[in-house]
């Protein structure tokens, strides 16, 4: 064989090598991209390629809802509904109403421990804004507010909504539809916390490991393995709470009947939803007020997939939990 041919040949095996190395790592590799929204951030993982384009998507999308749901930003659809008088129609937008009646259906689920009224009591407490959005509003409301049509509401009391515990589950959902409308059906996405998964990790499920709540770090103790679609949140007072000037410990979620920081037994509830992120973030808060005990009576009447991580990582699991490893 003479020397040109042998470079060819050599040429050749190189590029050969070079594809099959190449179709290897195409075949495990995954994609991550990232943002900030929300005062925390946003992250998705994807076996398929994210594009600019599609990523500046989510970005936009996710601003926008922030200019629906924030009570931090002045001009956000939300701060205008806390300002607008009571006894009066309010238009609202389509995402709005979403949110406030599936959020007034879980109050009246959780016989008024799921409430989003107590934007007051919250901000008064050091865990909202730094300042109310409108003067002498109440902590909490009984009359609450009513729906005059799909685009208006009128809030019956002068109280200030707080929608923290849907609004991050509500924005998941969304950046979920807008992968899966794009034809990118493998991915995870999280935002500060609240998660969905769709499809497999290059046929293998997907991983999502539970924070140990008495760990320094952010190491996880318990995973979460499924395929196809799946929503998780979890939430819990061991990093969100402060003490106050008596020395006693304030956690960031309140009982909306007795208005006051909740104390229980449990470090965290997690819950897995099939069918939205926004379900998973409201329940998981209103799990956590009521409690392990309460709470996996209620799952358990629900159907819903539950567990409680308690002192000494001890769980307790509803009778439709099935996820952990």
């Amino acid at each position: 064989m003479n020397r040109l041919a042998l470079s060819k040949l050599i040429a050749l095996l190189v590029g050969f090598v070079c594809i099959l190395f190449a179709y290897n790592y195409n075949k495990s590799a995954t994609y991550i991209s990232s943002g900030p929204i929300f005062g925390s951030s946003w992250k998705l993982v994807s076996t398929e390629y994210i594009t600019d384009s599609l990523k500046q998507s989510i970005q936009t999308e996710l601003n926008r809802i922030d200019l629906i749901a924030s009570n931090y930003k002045t001009e956000s659809e939300l701060s205008f509904i806390n300002k607008a008088p009571i006894d009066e129609i309010i238009d609202v937008s389509s995402e709005m109403f979403i949110l406030l009646s599936f959020a007034e259906d879980l109050y009246k689920k959780t016989d008024g421990l799921y409430d989003i009224t107590l934007g007051s009591l919250v901000i008064n407490e050091g865990f909202g804004p730094p300042t109310p959005m409108v003067d002498k509003s109440i902590q909490v409301s009984s009359k609450r507010f009513q729906f005059v049509s799909d685009n208006s509401i009128i809030k019956n009391d002068n109280f200030q909504f707080d929608l923290s515990s849907i609004a991050k589950g509500f924005a998941v959902d969304s950046i979920a539809q807008i992968l899966i409308e794009a034809n990118k059906n493998n991915f995870l996405i999280d935002i500060g916390g609240e998660i969905i998964i769709s499809g497999s990790k290059h046929n293998k499920p997907w991983v999502i490991g539970i924070q140990d709540p008495s760990s320094i770090n952010d190491s996880s103790s318990f995973n979460i393995i499924a395929n196809n679609f799946l929503a998780v949140a979890t939430s819990g007072e061991y990093r969100n709470f402060k003490y106050n000037d008596d020395g006693a410990m304030t956690s960031h979620t309140f009982n909306p009947i007795s208005k006051l920081s909740i104390s229980n037994k449990s470090y965290s509830v997690t819950v897995v939803s099939k069918n939205s992120s926004m379900e998973a973030d409201a329940l998981a808060t209103a799990l956590n007020v009521m409690g392990p005990n309460k709470g996996i009576e209620f799952a358990n009447e629900q159907d819903l997939s539950v567990m409680y991580i308690m002192q000494g990582n001890n769980l307790i699991k509803s009778n439709s939990w099935s996820y952990s490893d």
